[in-house]
């Protein structure tokens, strides 16, 4: 892809995701709120067969906050590429190419997804917390696991694009040392 391409699709893909990212994220906050604040507090000293009202209120506004977390996700994945487009763009190599664009891109994607995920679990975690506070120590532990894996991952995808820099301005410098000896001499 020609960085003008990169530009403009970037561009576009900022412009298409963020409303829908603002939408999406205020629809599962409002679900939350309601959730917390009233529902699940009526229900407290209610059930249905046996099980407690605010528990399924609870399972009900998890599983609704996820379905919304997906289309987040996507939003989210989509603006994280345009700005690891941007970037490879501003701070790589002249001429990104592909492997140095993926390369921000999955730096970028791994260090949001990771503050997403953390707070998306402030949220299901206080909901869970009403069904069962081993399971949502057990989720806590989960998504520690996989953050470490992620923000690793991204690292490493970092650490690639500033050994390629580093070789480069390496062999920029090398060959202006040597042309300069050349003209010394």
């Amino acid at each position: 892809m020609s960085e003008e391409q990169i530009k403009i699709e970037s561009q576009r893909e900022i412009n298409d995701s963020f409303p829908k990212l603002v939408v999406y994220s205020s629809i599962a906050i409002i679900i939350y709120l309601f959730a917390k604040m009233v529902f699940v507090p009526l229900g407290k000293n209610l059930s249905v067969a046996g099980i407690s009202t605010s528990s399924i209120i609870s399972v009900i506004a998890i599983f609704t906050i996820l379905i919304l977390l997906w289309s987040i996700l996507r939003e989210i994945r989509d603006i994280c590429n345009a700005i690891g487009g941007l970037l490879a763009l501003n701070l790589g190599r002249e001429g990104a190419d592909d492997d140095e664009v993926m390369h921000y891109q999955k730096a970028v994607k791994g260090f949001v997804y990771v503050f997403v995920v953390v707070i998306v679990f402030m949220f299901i975690g206080s909901l869970l917390i009403e069904i069962s506070q081993g399971a949502a120590g057990l989720l806590l532990i989960l998504i520690f696991i996989w953050a470490v894996i992620t923000l690793y991952s991204a690292g490493m995808a970092i650490s690639a694009e500033i050994e390629a820099t580093a070789s480069e301005l390496a062999k920029k410098m090398e060959k202006n040392t040597t042309e300069k000896v050349e003209t010394d001499y």
